[in-house]
């Protein structure tokens, strides 16, 4: 039977708004208005957050092509300094809305690069920055997403060495940082929950698990929706993969992502309504990409959080509660964080975004707890 009081439910500032006026403070009072205690935070978002408190700090170092997120370079010694200094004014800021920090993702484009590069380099240097601010900060869980670059083709034995010695490094920290590693349907060769469940095992570290992210499921390449047809997720293939997905240790699973996905049925390219956002931002990482940044809506609840629902196509068609359920089948129980991006939408210069989307979360938790609750 489950019980919903083992889970702790929580969601990800960084689909919370993508305007500069959403800040953290007006995301962590939308969070607290609508009930919940946890966010998973967006490491860009707190890098903004520090450079406005500390308004002096000198622009990175980090080379433009490698920078995400305004991050500093590994060796951008005062950017760092202030980070680490901030660090317990931010745990006190999201006290004072009753929220607790369980997670943080700043480590893209982290795996996979061959031996020997000056970027395998350079990604663990940076690691041995933010591991140790993860720690200050209290977040248990640092998500990775699978490298995205075309350049990062190394063999997966190696992707595997990364991923321990990130373990390891997690695991030295004081309090220890569980390394979640999640599949991104727009990677050129980590696609697949399955791929990355595969390069976990061959990680071997107690400390290494999986973050299951339900939205790139509908969208993994070999099974999913091909944004430019509408074609694919068949009856035949989901039932494949939630075979699998039953099969995945628990303890393995160190926390789940939940999004819906809008099914093509007008795809790219032919008037679709993301056309005008891929248009103007050209995105390197490619269609996959502008689908999942631009209809991921909150589940339940439907497109632009509720607002925009006027058939079943605009509720979704990633079949959550399905995939979930097998999640929990293998007696999963810990944190479940929604995670969700309508940017069309979100860029908005509308301060009320925050709390909008807030409250579709608490909407969408409760539909969900009645779903599964006894299952």
């Amino acid at each position: 039977m489950v019980d919903i009081g083992d889970f702790r439910f929580g969601v990800a500032t960084a689909s919370l708004g993508m305007a500069a006026l959403h800040t953290l403070e007006l995301k962590f009072a939308a969070l607290q208005k609508s009930g919940f205690t946890c966010c998973e935070l967006g490491f860009g978002e707190y890098v903004a957050w520090v450079r406005r408190r500390c308004p002096h700090l000198p622009p990175s170092t980090c080379p433009p092509e490698w920078c995400e997120g305004d991050e500093p370079d590994p060796s951008d010694g005062e950017i760092w300094e202030a980070m680490d200094a901030q660090a317990p004014r931010l745990i006190a800021l999201a006290e004072s809305f009753g929220l607790t920090i369980m997670a943080l993702q700043p480590l893209n484009q982290f795996d996979g690069w061959p031996e020997g590069c000056e970027r395998a380099e350079w990604v663990r240097r940076k690691a041995e920055r933010w591991l140790p601010l993860c720690a200050q900060l209290g977040v248990k869980l640092l998500q990775v997403g699978s490298n995205d670059l075309a350049e990062a083709n190394a063999p997966d034995e190696k992707t595997a060495a990364d991923l321990h010695w990130l373990a390891e490094l997690g695991a030295r920290q004081s309090p220890p940082v569980r390394i979640a590693y999640e599949s991104w349907c727009f990677s050129k060769r980590v696609n697949t929950w399955e791929h990355t469940w595969e390069l976990v095992q061959m990680g071997n570290h107690p400390n290494l698990g999986l973050c299951l992210d339900v939205a790139h499921f509908p969208l993994a390449p070999s099974y999913g929706w091909d944004p430019l047809t509408g074609e694919g997720w068949t009856e035949s293939d989901y039932e494949k993969l939630i075979a699998r997905l039953r099969t995945v240790p628990a303890e393995k699973i160190f926390y789940v992502e939940l999004s819906d996905v809008l099914k093509p049925v007008i795809p790219l390219g032919q008037g679709s309504d993301f056309d005008a956002w891929r248009e103007k931002n050209r995105p390197s990482r490619g269609d996959n990409f502008v689908w999942v940044i631009c209809g991921r809506p909150v589940p339940f609840v439907g497109k632009s959080a509720g607002k925009s629902v006027n058939s079943n196509d605009d509720m979704g068609g990633g079949r959550v509660l399905e995939s979930v359920k097998a999640i929990l089948s293998t007696g999963f129980k810990g944190l479940v964080m929604f995670e969700f991006f309508e940017a069309v939408v979100m860029e908005r210069e509308d301060p009320s975004i925050p709390e909008i989307y807030a409250e579709a979360c608490a909407t969408s938790q409760r539909i969900f707890s009645k779903a599964i609750e006894g299952m």
